[in-house]
């Protein structure tokens, strides 16, 4: 099973501030550059299988309460090949 590595940023301002949650790699790149301005911060990384595991973390990380999966599609394991891409684009740390 594939397992990805996600990022956590919180960026501060005025109003409150935002929170995004991201994959390392795969493009995630430019959604940063349109999510997370100068300010913002990397909280915490951590890998999930899917898309719904990554949200059921965020959302315990967060104290949001239980996150509800949107089926089918929600739940599906992440594809081998994202993986194997990732770890292209994603130096060791």
């Amino acid at each position: 099973m594939a397992t990805l590595l996600h990022e956590i940023w919180e960026e501060p301002e005025e109003d409150g501030g935002s929170i995004t949650l991201c994959l390392a790699g795969l493009g995630s790149d430019a959604e940063r550059k349109l999510l997370v301005g100068k300010n913002a911060r990397l909280v915490t990384t951590f890998e999930a299988s899917s898309h719904a595991e990554a949200m059921r973390k965020y959302y315990a990380l967060y104290g949001y309460g239980e996150y509800k999966p949107f089926p089918p599609f929600d739940d599906e394991p992440y594809p081998e090949e994202w993986a194997a891409r990732q770890r292209q684009a994603t130096p060791p740390a």
